[in-house]
């Protein structure tokens, strides 16, 4: 045998050793094998055993980072449909409404207890159904309350005070449709950072209740007046999350949300003593009220 028949023998024996496709997993093993088919979800590939049988395996996408087919270049691992498509959230935390009495505070000095109406608690819930693994769409729901009471002495006469009081009770619905977005910064898709878009409608709900004495010569009696201020208008939410996956179908994380709103519409509704009862229906306010906010929450993601 001459050296280029050597030769020749070598080449062929190299070309077959590194003519098998070859996928590279997120935790960087290397598989090498014929890949016999790629779908949306998983990779079916076989495996020569030493003895000359084949085994027929297969990998899911979410753990491919990339993989390579003979003749053909190495490539990243597509975009896929992901295998739990649905991702259902829970935002819990504090919330803020800084603008809150912009519009008033410029006319007349509040008192201290009423600031306590721009801070609450709030909830939110959603439900994505993820088309891509960046991309969801679905709906979400929030629900704010904020409440403050207070009381002032009354001078009625000289050497007479007496206290009224105030009770405000504050409800926040939202609702609308929503966009999720996610990014996976880690090759073992851990970590997550999500932002989500949203438009729908705001539900304001405002009660109010002032409770004042009826003063006479010789006595006085606490008369109560409830009001009632409800109205709904378009409202917009931007949402900012960074995540930790726990397990394949939990994350955890924190977040930062914007809800946009101004109440330009209102009714009223007013109940007191002596079968007192006034209403307004959708009126234009006079000042428009301010009930963007900023919500700081505890995310927790549940993907099926």
């Amino acid at each position: 045998m001459n050296k280029f028949s050597l030769l020749t023998f070598f080449l062929v024996l190299f070309f077959n050793a590194n003519a098998q496709d070859r996928i590279i997993s997120t935790t960087n093993d290397t598989i090498h094998c014929t890949i016999v088919s790629i779908s949306n979800e998983r990779i079916m590939y076989e495996l020569k055993d030493i003895d000359g049988s084949v085994n027929g395996k297969s990998i899911s996408l979410s753990q491919v980072a990339k993989y390579s087919r003979f003749h053909q270049p190495e490539t990243q691992r597509p975009e896929y449909s992901p295998e739990n498509p649905w991702c259902l959230s829970l935002n819990v935390g504090p919330s803020t409404m800084p603008w809150y009495f912009d519009n008033i505070q410029s006319s007349f000095a509040t008192p201290d207890y009423y600031n306590k109406l721009k801070t609450g608690f709030h909830i939110n819930a959603s439900a994505h159904y993820m088309i891509k693994s960046y991309l969801g769409m679905g709906v979400e729901y929030s629900f704010l309350k904020t409440s403050t009471s207070g009381s002032m002495q009354i001078e009625y006469s000289p050497s007479i005070y007496l206290s009224e009081s105030e009770k405000y009770r504050q409800y926040i619905n939202y609702l609308g449709a929503s966009v999720l977005f996610q990014q996976h910064l880690d090759a073992r898709r851990k970590f997550i950072l999500s932002e989500t878009l949203s438009a729908g409608v705001l539900f304001l709900s405002l009660e109010n209740q002032i409770t004042y004495p009826n003063f006479s010569q010789s006595s006085y009696v606490d008369i109560s007046n409830n009001t009632l201020l409800t109205g709904n208008t378009i409202s917009g939410k931007l949402g900012l999350a960074a995540e930790y996956k726990l397990f394949k179908d939990v994350s955890v994380g924190l977040s930062g949300d914007f809800l946009w709103c101004t109440l330009k519409k209102a009714s009223l509704e007013s109940k007191g003593s002596n079968d007192y009862n006034y209403s307004e229906d959708s009126q234009e306010l006079t000042e428009p009220i301010k009930l963007s906010r900023i919500d700081y929450s505890f995310v927790l993601r549940y993907y099926f």
